[in-house]
């Protein structure tokens, strides 16, 4: 191998490694793990390229919020996944292969950006048979979570989110979010952020692919054998 390009990528190794260690944020022992008596589960659920968290239609109810008005203008369903991220990408109904190079372009920030809620009737467990990771939180994790989602969405003169009039599915809606997405907060980078508002511990860098995302998961918040 030759020598220079030898230490050119051992040092791109080194810097990542030096990256991920010094961007890792650690648990809140006050909301995570959840006590026994105390927990609450929820879902991450991937498509491959892009993470949503599954809340409980009745935990976002009691959470009095924006993202509990948005809800209730979206969805009766038992459960809502709760997503973000760029408006334009996000919006289009086309094959996500025909998307790929305006979502390349999306990285490079300053786009408009959505909350994206959709009900699913039943337990995403039961609903998915893959991308599906079920998560224990405590009340008071769940509690900061919704406080953090809540955060996402830009409210409008009337202080309540701005539903976007665009073609959804049913049980679907889009709301304008204040959040700058680009290729350090990416749509993944912020179900991480939810997660850690939880209480639980995260790895940006890892967080960047749902794979990652997953493995971080199971690496630092899954409880010992």
């Amino acid at each position: 191998m030759d020598r220079p390009r030898g230490r050119i990528a051992a040092a791109v190794l080194v810097f990542l490694l030096l990256v991920t260690l010094v961007t890792a944020k650690g648990s809140d022992p006050a909301l995570f793990p959840a006590k026994t008596g105390d927990a609450v589960a929820i879902f991450l659920v991937d498509n491959g390229f892009h993470s949503d968290i599954a809340v409980p239609l009745a935990a976002i109810e009691s959470h009095a919020g924006p993202l509990a008005q948005a809800a209730a203008t979206t969805t009766s369903s038992p459960w809502v996944l709760v997503g973000w991220g760029d408006a334009r990408f996000y919006e289009d109904q086309s094959p996500w292969q025909d998307r790929i190079p305006d979502g390349l372009a999306a990285l490079f920030g300053g786009r408009p950006t959505v909350v994206h809620l959709q009900g699913v009737g039943e337990s995403p467990d039961l609903n998915w048979r893959e991308g599906v990771h079920r998560i224990v939180v405590s009340r008071a994790g769940l509690a900061s979570m919704l406080a953090r989602a809540d955060r996402s969405f830009r409210l409008g003169a009337d202080g309540a989110p701005v539903k976007i009039d665009v073609a959804a599915g049913v049980g679907q809606g889009f709301f304008v979010s204040g959040e700058g997405f680009s290729l350090v907060h990416l749509c993944n980078h912020w179900a991480a952020e939810l997660l850690h508002a939880a209480g639980l511990p995260t790895t940006p860098v890892l967080d960047t692919l749902p794979a990652g995302l997953v493995l971080d998961l199971k690496l630092r918040s899954s409880p010992p054998p």
